[in-house]
């Protein structure tokens, strides 16, 4: 079975729509648990810059993790398209992280779809990841709009992307936006990088006047008792 997916024929409400094709088809194939995902675009496969810019540029057949990839991506694609490269990484990392292989392709050959299935090496592949999200994680990595950024101390990162911690009040060193509890926010390093995203278990307000606290301390802060972690890390996602 071969879903094809189109956002510009299914959806006519603009708070459904997500932007571009590449995405919404990334989001359907981790949902239905596909095999592949091929998309289709008016390069034959992804290079390390633009090939119709730059002699230089030289093709990627394999991506085995998505994370290590350089690649110039600013291009904006063909005028037929809603996005460019950088929209077809993007739509490739969330469905890897889904335990999708992707495909990066020409649209010009279709018969190609068959022959990378039987093994032939055209286009871009991209490994799935070795542990995929589930449906979970990838309800708060990609379902979810993030209504607030929470920046953390260097060891609040480590204790989050290397051991697998929950954020802690002691770990947050600045809070931005407004937005209640159990609503979903980025976590970001000192430089604004984002390292993980969750569910906050503290409003912003609650928020600002906990960061950098002990856990024990945040009853008397607060002046009632709350939860001992930030983001738990079962509602943790890792970006």
């Amino acid at each position: 079975m071969v879903p094809v997916v189109n956002e510009n024929d299914t959806v006519a409400v603009d708070e459904l729509k997500f932007g571009d094709n590449d995405t919404l088809s990334a989001r359907v194939a981790g949902l239905v648990g596909a095999d592949w995902l091929f998309l289709l675009t008016d390069v034959d496969q992804l290079y390390t810059a633009d090939p119709r810019s730059n002699p230089e540029a030289k093709p990627i057949p394999l991506v085995k993790n998505i994370d290590d990839l350089e690649a110039d991506t600013q291009g904006t694609g063909s005028q037929w398209g809603t996005g460019g490269m950088a929209t077809k990484i993007e739509a490739a990392t969330i469905a890897t992280k889904s335990g999708v292989r992707t495909v990066i392709t020409h649209s010009q050959h279709p018969r190609r779809i068959s022959q990378i299935l039987q093994g032939e090496s055209f286009g871009t592949q991209f490994e799935p990841q070795p542990t995929p999200f589930n449906a979970r994680q990838r309800w708060i990595a990609h379902g979810l709009v993030p209504t607030g950024l929470l920046y953390l101390d260097d060891g609040a990162v480590k204790a989050v992307q290397a051991a697998g911690k929950s954020l802690l009040a002691a770990g947050v060193i600045h809070v931005e936006g407004d937005f209640d509890s159990q609503e979903a926010v980025k976590l970001c390093d000192r430089k604004g990088q984002e390292v993980a995203r969750g569910l906050s278990n503290y409003s912003s307000d609650e928020l600002r006047r906990i960061k950098g606290c002990q856990s024990a301390e945040i009853g008397q802060i607060l002046g009632y008792a709350g939860a001992d972690t930030i983001v738990h890390r079962d509602n943790l996602v890792l970006s």
